[in-house]
């Protein structure tokens, strides 16, 4: 088993061949670690920030639906308000209401409002100071 020098110089050749190849697949692979790496960070990122804007947008909604709830429960306590105010009117104790008949007995109904005070006098003195509760 002899080997020539041109069989050697060949081995020689093919080692630096697959060397290089080796190299080379060595070092794209460390590049695709590192991007596979800065891929995996980038993913949990996104995934809290999700996670964080989900939050923010049901945390809004529940803002939003509590305003909602607010304004209209403030708007049936003006209505409950106006209806009581009918009632009272309806009933004399805002004032008294006649409807009477029009001129003539043509059936135009007018109503008649005669107001009784219910607000009682006061006698301050204008010496003394006034005090604003707001």
């Amino acid at each position: 088993m002899h080997l020539k020098l041109d069989d050697n110089v060949h081995i020689l050749d093919t080692a630096d061949e697959s060397t290089g190849v080796l190299t080379k697949a060595e070092s794209e692979y460390k590049g695709h670690s590192s991007l596979l790496s800065r891929t995996r960070n980038l993913l949990s990122t996104m995934q809290r920030q999700d996670v964080l804007d989900r939050v923010i947008l049901v945390v809004g909604f529940i803002i939003f639906s509590l305003a909602v709830l607010y304004v209209v429960s403030k708007r049936m306590g003006l209505l409950k308000l106006q209806r009581k105010l009918i009632k009272a009117v309806k009933s004399g104790t805002a004032g008294q209401v006649e409807i009477i008949a029009g001129a003539g007995g043509q059936g135009a109904n007018v109503a008649q409002v005669q107001m009784n005070p219910v607000v009682p006098e006061l006698n301050v003195p204008l010496e003394q100071a006034m005090h604003d509760e707001l």
